[in-house]
């Protein structure tokens, strides 16, 4: 079974029509806002105790964090796994001061203004313009249910993985895109210490690979499962 763990203000339809491409594989597009508020620990905690032996976990962006918080907690069963565009943690208190300062303001615009909320996160540089094609989906969610992704599971709150992930003794597979030069370095710079982890770059593609690139990213994932 393929876990699979959407970004930040998505959805889990967003991996619908990907997962077709994933074909062979059955896939499980977990809903993470379906539960309680819990910290990054006791959610990685709780999804792992959701997996049995040989299942593997797919992660994009906020997903990919999450992922990364379950691969390296004890309770972690997984076979092997896909990063996509994700960040292993900043290193620096002032780094992490200044994201929960920044994902503050996220939260109070989300809770004034929803739909202004949606339109500006869209346009964030990272996404380089590309619209998600399910955004409608998002306005069927609620602001108290997005509002986690900034809270409990901000990038501010979360502690530098990397460190942890040069001891993971599974497969991984790190994606990033070509035009996402921002996360893409960044996955360098880990990837490299990591004992059994291979990164690829997609072309053509920027934050949201299997969106922007489907067919490759998909070609490269199965490509991974199957090896």
């Amino acid at each position: 079974m393929l876990f699979m763990l959407h970004g930040a203000v998505g959805h889990f339809r967003d991996w619908h029509s990907f997962s077709n491409l994933l074909d062979g594989y059955d896939s499980n597009a977990v809903d993470l806002y379906a539960k309680s508020d819990e910290g990054l620990d006791s959610y990685a905690e709780r999804l792992n105790s959701a997996a049995t032996l040989g299942d593997a976990l797919i992660g994009y962006s906020m997903g990919g964090r999450l992922a990364l918080h379950s691969l390296v907690h004890p309770s972690s069963k997984w076979s092997r796994a896909v990063i996509i565009s994700a960040h292993p943690g900043l290193a620096e208190e002032k780094e992490k001061s200044d994201r929960k300062s920044s994902d503050l303001r996220w939260v109070e615009l989300l809770k004034t203004d929803f739909d202004l909320f949606l339109q500006k996160w869209a346009q964030q540089p990272v996404f380089g313009g590309h619209e998600m094609s399910c955004d409608k989906s998002r306005k069927s969610l609620s602001p108290e249910n997005i509002q986690r992704c900034f809270t409990s599971w901000s990038l501010g709150s979360q502690r530098n993985l990397a460190p942890e992930l040069e001891n993971l003794q599974i497969p991984v597979l790190w994606i990033t895109g070509e035009k996402d030069a921002k996360f893409t370095e960044i996955a360098r710079k880990v990837t490299v210490r990591m004992p059994d982890c291979r990164l690829e770059v997609i072309p053509g593609s920027g934050h949201r690979c299997p969106w922007e690139q489907p067919e490759l990213t998909a070609s490269l994932i199965r490509s991974f499962l199957s090896a």
